[in-house]
């Protein structure tokens, strides 16, 4: 046993990332450099660390929302979230699906983050509620613990443990982004498999699993980070890439006004089967109607024809002399 022990190594501290808005003179704006849909370069950690700061607003993008495809009126808040950056960065709009990854990465590693120090299954749902971080409301924090302690998050956070157990070839690349460790390997000539060499290594000079390779697929491109679009690296879509944005709106407005009929053709369609309706039921009533003046014609007649005929005996013959 070590009778000096050392102690340990103080641990690096960042400073307030965002401490270089201050320093901005007004209308001053800071430059950015783009490469492949995405800020490259020294102040790309800048842009990167506003995204972050609006995903961390609870206003914007509520925490209690469970998946990012679910948050209300997202297109309409990332438009305002585009239009803070551009106040701040000369802004282009080639990275706004950059953006929207960016703030919606954030977001969810926020949530994560809280769950794993404000969150505690073995507590109560009473001492749970008093560990309610600053940055949540009351309300949307009792919210979040209700899913927390869902059957749906319990499946999904087992499969996802699953998955980290097969994962057989670490992350070394630190939190620089790939595009900006593609131009700093090659001058912006990096293909996929040298970058994902670069970030898969371990510093011992290991080599990377072969399989990596062999598992790569369309989509999302391994080697140049999660918020690159194949469009943006080849200039062609993948089977599983949407078309540009231009085309996504296009087919969204197609897709609103085809929804659109189709709720005014189910309209006309429940009025004429209610029209149809009433005329069935007048009908019926008419049939009935006429049933019933038959029968009592038929009593009518049926009646008349039991009456007693008179005899010759009932004639008074006297009378006619």
């Amino acid at each position: 046993m070590d009778e000096n022990p050392q102690p340990p190594a103080a641990k690096k501290v960042r400073g307030d990332k965002l401490n270089f808005l201050n320093k901005l003179k007004k209308g001053e704006k800071v430059s950015l450099e783009f490469f492949r849909g995405a800020p490259v370069g020294t102040n790309a950690n800048k842009i990167s660390d506003n995204c972050g700061k609006l995903a961390l607003s609870g206003e914007k993008f509520p925490f209690d929302i469970p998946d990012w495809s679910d948050m209300p009126h997202k297109e309409e808040k990332l438009e305002e979230a585009i239009e803070e950056l551009e106040n701040i960065f000369h802004y282009s709009n080639e990275i706004n699906f950059w953006v929207e990854e960016k703030i919606h990465e954030k977001w969810k590693e926020k949530k994560r983050n809280m769950r794993l120090e404000h969150f505690d299954e073995k507590k109560t749902d009473a001492q749970n509620r008093a560990s309610c971080p600053n940055e949540v409301i009351d309300t949307r924090w009792e919210n979040m613990l209700i899913y927390w302690r869902s059957p749906e998050l319990k499946k999904k956070s087992e499969n996802g443990k699953a998955s980290r157990k097969r994962l057989v070839v670490p992350h070394h690349g630190g939190t620089k982004s790939l595009v900006n460790h593609a131009i700093e390997t090659t001058q912006k000539k990096a293909s996929r498999a040298v970058v994902y060499q670069k970030t898969y290594r371990a510093k011992e000079g290991k080599t990377t699993n072969p399989i990596a390779e062999e598992n790569c697929k369309p989509g999302r491109i391994r080697g140049v980070g999660s918020t690159i679009k194949v469009t943006k690296l080849t200039g062609k879509s993948s089977s599983n890439v949407v078309q540009n944005n231009e085309e996504n709106a296009a087919l969204r407005d197609e897709i609103k006004k085809l929804k659109e009929d189709q709720v005014h053709m189910q309209n006309d369609m429940e009025e004429e089967r209610l029209e149809m309706k009433k005329t069935v039921d007048e009908m019926k009533k008419a049939n009935e109607e006429s049933h019933k003046k038959i029968d009592a014609l038929l009593l009518l007649f049926a009646g008349r024809r039991d009456l007693p005929h008179p005899g010759p005996e009932s004639y008074d013959l006297t009378t006619r002399i």
